[in-house]
């Protein structure tokens, strides 16, 4: 039996429409998911109370009596974990001055999936990857620099203070950072940090708890916290602390 041109061409649009009508339903049961800004703000605590700065008030587990002069920090590579154990790399890093309050928000380029996500993680500092000398050629990060004779980068963190030693003021220098090559930055998990992303945005607000640096697993003593950054021992107790619960999440919305 011949088929015709015109039943030929009949055949090939009923096909056409077949074809449009059950893509145009896989993509209602399957929309792609829209773009949703993550910003994150970061907060600085003693304790339950927000840091006051310069001033020798805090106590800490071990008895120093003990100020909070600066504290300077990056964060990097913040990752969204979903239940399928799959994630979400946002690709960037951004410094934190707990002085100045404009660099208390950081509203990542990177938009994400609007789907479900059961934690958030992130790196306290620079991986080895990021960490180059040269990398951040203007203030403020540049004064993050780490010196190239001890591993060059930057500083994952400058925390600096005064302390009440036997009634003789001190100063203090918790200076973190990539020791002789070691690479002591710190992967920190949220607990509680689930959340869902919406094409409103979402803002994760953080805590840190600058008492927490100094105690669990590891308790210190202020009055050893100087010339620390060659100290890769002390550096590592620092390192393991930071990873427990120094940070917190406050509040998702």
């Amino acid at each position: 039996m011949r088929t015709s041109t015109r039943e030929l061409l009949l055949y090939s649009l009923l096909a056409g429409i077949v074809l449009i009508s059950c893509t145009r339903k896989k993509d209602d049961v399957n929309p792609q998911p829209a773009n949703a800004s993550v910003e994150f703000d970061f907060m600085h605590f003693v304790g339950s109370n927000e840091v006051e700065f310069n001033t020798i008030k805090y106590t800490n587990a071990y008895g120093n009596i003990y100020s909070v002069e600066n504290l300077k920090y990056f964060v990097s590579n913040i990752t969204l974990h979903r239940a399928d154990g799959s994630v979400f790399l946002i690709d960037e890093e951004h410094y934190v001055d707990a002085l100045d309050e404009s660099t208390h928000t950081f509203t990542p380029q990177t938009k994400v999936p609007v789907v479900d996500y059961t934690a958030i993680s992130f790196v306290f500092g620079l991986n080895a990857e990021k960490n180059i000398t040269g990398a951040y050629p203007n203030p403020p990060e540049n004064n993050m620099e780490w010196p190239v004779p001890m591993g060059g980068g930057y500083h994952y963190m400058k925390l600096e203070g005064k302390l009440d030693s036997a009634g003789i003021t001190k100063n203090y220098q918790a200076h973190t950072g990539a020791t002789g090559g070691n690479q002591n930055f710190i992967t920190v998990n949220l607990p509680n940090s689930g959340f869902t992303a919406s094409s409103s945005g979402v803002t994760v607000t953080l805590k840190m708890n600058i008492n927490n640096w100094w105690v669990s697993p590891n308790t210190l003593d202020l009055n050893t916290m100087t010339m620390i950054m060659g100290n890769q021992a002390m550096q590592v107790k620092l390192h393991d602390n930071g990873k427990e619960d120094v940070f917190s999440v406050l509040s998702i919305d």
